[in-house]
């Protein structure tokens, strides 16, 4: 009797657990996409949503604020982590990225820590000296900026124009054309809308 109730359980476990991953699936297909904010249906653009502050914390350790380093230019910000493999395969394209445009894009490439499995803040800061990386890297604290952007999964990519509003965001991996498409979208004079692919 005992079994049979562990089966029926089990059973029943098994068909929530698949009509759950039938309702995700459409949302977690689109992931890496670039995409803007929800808008209002009224709008005809993009909306400007403000891009939240939060601490973070400095390689030196000191504490800062996001919308102190935003000082008025557009900026990118990356929660990512070493331990994460599609963290680690985007890395060349924002460092590629950063060295085109770092002085007229503000670059923040937030290391998660721990909320990534297996990830430390050794293991970043090794990950980045052995790939040669001189991206500005800032370590989230206590998961501040992950809830204050609503992160759930990593690699996740907003992109802030130079007034402090988000425009666009990727949830996962993007390519480098994705990459160039939401610098583009907050710096159009600096960074050239990617090539149409035929």
């Amino acid at each position: 009797m005992n079994s049979k109730k562990t089966l029926v359980l089990l059973a029943a476990a098994l068909a929530v657990i698949l009509g759950a991953a039938a309702l995700l699936y459409p949302r977690l297909a689109g992931q890496g996409q670039i995409t803007a904010p929800a808008a209002d249906s009224s709008q005809e653009e993009a909306p400007s949503v403000p891009a939240p502050s939060f601490p973070m914390e400095t390689p030196e350790g000191e504490t800062v604020e996001l919308a102190d380093l935003l000082d008025g230019r557009p900026a990118v910000l990356n929660f990512w982590a070493s331990t994460c493999p599609p963290c680690v395969a985007e890395m060349p394209d924002f460092q590629a990225a950063y060295e085109d445009y770092g002085e007229e894009i503000q670059f923040i490439m937030l290391n998660v820590g721990d909320a990534m499995r297996g990830e430390t803040r050794e293991k970043a800061d090794a990950y980045l000296e052995e790939e040669g990386y001189t991206l500005p890297v800032y370590f989230d604290l206590d998961y501040q900026g992950i809830t204050a952007y609503g992160v759930t999964g990593f690699p996740h990519t907003y992109f802030i124009d130079e007034e402090g509003n988000v425009r666009l965001y990727a949830p996962g991996m993007i390519a480098a054309e994705g990459l160039q498409q939401g610098l583009h979208a907050i710096a159009p004079e600096l960074v050239p809308a990617p090539a149409e692919s035929e």
